[in-house]
């Protein structure tokens, strides 16, 4: 799911999965020396046979979800009601009828009714044979020992081409340090000073791993908040390097987080260094297949149902699906992020760096950029001429994406192999979470806005829209590079 782009330094982008409710199931894996796959188990129902049974499953989830999601679920969400029966458990009966095939049960996705196993083939094919299956599908074969995956090919492309305390042509005496020209190119700086830092404000960012161990999210004054976790790839609650993963796992997301997270003042401070965070790993960087797709829905329910009140990825598929599916409902990661904001949570998402034209009739952009409720980035240089590699739209059913634009050329962030130094990244990746980090100052001052009043509000202060009163009709720019001052003044 993951792609690099050939620029001089790191670029930046990826694709999704999906699960749900917790990590670290209790079943034990089965050693075996067979060969094993990993597969997408999806149930027939929910077993809610009447709407008796429907009433109270619905009163248990009013009275012991998470508070803080289901404060935001009754001011905000737009489907009918609290819950719906994509929010019931997935049925014990129906994991456990999979578990006593010996298949190993792994990430469960409420959302998506179903979870992902690892079994071998003769298990997949006892487990399509049970009456409680839909279906069983995006079947991957299960890559053991992922820490001895060191093609050169890969390794070459994510070393930081050039990391260093300071770029003194860049650095700004000051507060900020390396980042002051993309935080003002935002007038992010102006929001800061009125107090409005991101404090208060869950913030989850759906990525590759985090190292958090870099200097800039240990400072004294102001460590790291993370308050939940999730390596889907692993199962497990430790999204920090681990002697399983292949090299370079941790680098694109540590990238990613240390544009809103990072708080050195005077060498680089993030967009959004006084939010709190749940920190999510789907993305498996050897390679793309659809599974991810899946974990990257359970990222997404996970984080929803602990309450974040935004939801932050670069991730995209670049594969699977054709230019005219970006529809907003086809692929499964789209489906995802759908629920997702139906729920109230700000989505904040890559449009994918394969380039533009100025064919309105074409796209380029990279699902789930084409979810309808995301506000879809694409990426600027620092002196706000588009980047090259920024995909552009429309959508398949004409909607405009990317809606907004981020300084993603040579962005400033922390380096993901030294504790201690910073580098540059270019990418759509890098552009969406300072976006996203600019969001949540936003939120910390407008707390009451919904998903279609950020939406609203935001793009209204783009640098194209301000200049044009309109839209780019090229669906290159969107609404442009937007002013974040202007937004604490919105009623």
């Amino acid at each position: 799911m993951m792609q690099f782009f050939s620029f001089a330094l790191f670029a930046l982008f990826l694709t999704g999965c999906t699960s749900s409710s917790s990590p670290a199931s209790d079943r034990e894996p089965i050693i075996q020396d067979v060969q094993q796959y990993d597969a997408w188990v999806e149930f027939r129902d929910k077993g809610i046979e009447t709407d008796e049974h429907r009433t109270e499953m619905i009163a248990f989830l009013e009275k012991n979800y998470n508070p803080r999601a289901l404060a935001r679920r009754k001011t905000k969400r737009t489907f009918s009601g609290l819950f719906d029966e994509r929010d019931f458990p997935v049925r014990e009966t129906y994991l456990d009828q999979v578990s006593q095939t010996g298949a190993t049960i792994k990430i469960v996705s409420r959302w998506l009714n179903g979870t992902s196993v690892l079994a071998t083939d003769e298990q997949l094919q006892e487990i399509k044979k049970l009456e409680c299956i839909n279906q069983v599908g995006d079947i991957h074969k299960h890559r053991k020992n992922r820490n001895h995956y060191n093609d050169p090919a890969y390794t070459q492309e994510i070393i930081d081409p050039g990391a260093y305390p300071r770029d003194f042509e860049s650095y700004e005496a000051g507060f900020y340090g390396l980042s002051a020209s993309q935080v003002k190119q935002i007038n992010l700086h102006k929001v800061h000073e009125k107090g409005f830092t991101g404090k208060g404000v869950v913030i989850a960012i759906l990525d590759t791993g985090f190292d958090l161990d870099h200097r800039a999210f240990n400072h004294p004054d102001k460590p790291i908040s993370v308050i939940k976790q999730w390596d889907l790839v692993n199962n497990d609650r430790n999204t920090k390097p681990e002697k399983t993963d292949p090299v370079g796992q941790h680098l694109h997301g540590t990238l990613c987080l240390g544009t809103i997270a990072a708080y050195v003042p005077g060498d680089f401070v993030g967009s959004a260094y006084d939010a709190s965070f749940i920190l999510c790993a789907p993305e498996d960087v050897i390679e793309e297949y659809p599974l991810e797709e899946r974990w990257f829905v359970a990222a997404l329910e996970y984080a929803e149902s602990n309450g974040a009140d935004l939801i932050t990825s670069s991730l995209v598929i670049y594969e699977h699906y054709d230019e005219s599916q970006l529809n907003g409902e086809t692929s499964v990661m789209s489906i995802g992020w759908n629920i997702a904001t139906g729920n109230g949570v700000i989505g904040v998402q890559g449009g994918g760096n394969a380039g533009h034209d100025n064919n309105p009739e074409t796209n380029h952009l990279e699902t789930p950029a084409d979810a309808y409720d995301v506000i879809t980035v694409g990426a600027v240089d620092r002196y706000g001429f588009i980047a090259r590699f920024s995909s552009d739209g429309p959508t398949a059913d004409g909607r405009l994406k990317p809606e907004i634009l981020g300084r993603g050329l040579e962005t400033f962030t922390v380096s993901g192999h030294d504790h201690n130094l910073y580098t540059t990244a270019s990418g759509v990746s890098v552009a969406t979470p300072l976006v996203a980090g600019g969001i949540a100052c936003i939120l910390q001052a407008h707390p009451e806005w919904s998903v279609e009043e950020i939406r609203k509000n935001l793009f209204r202060t783009g640098h194209y829209f301000r200049e044009a009163g309109t839209w780019d009709t090229t669906f290159v720019q969107g609404y442009g590079i937007p002013d974040f001052s202007l937004m604490l003044s919105e009623k």
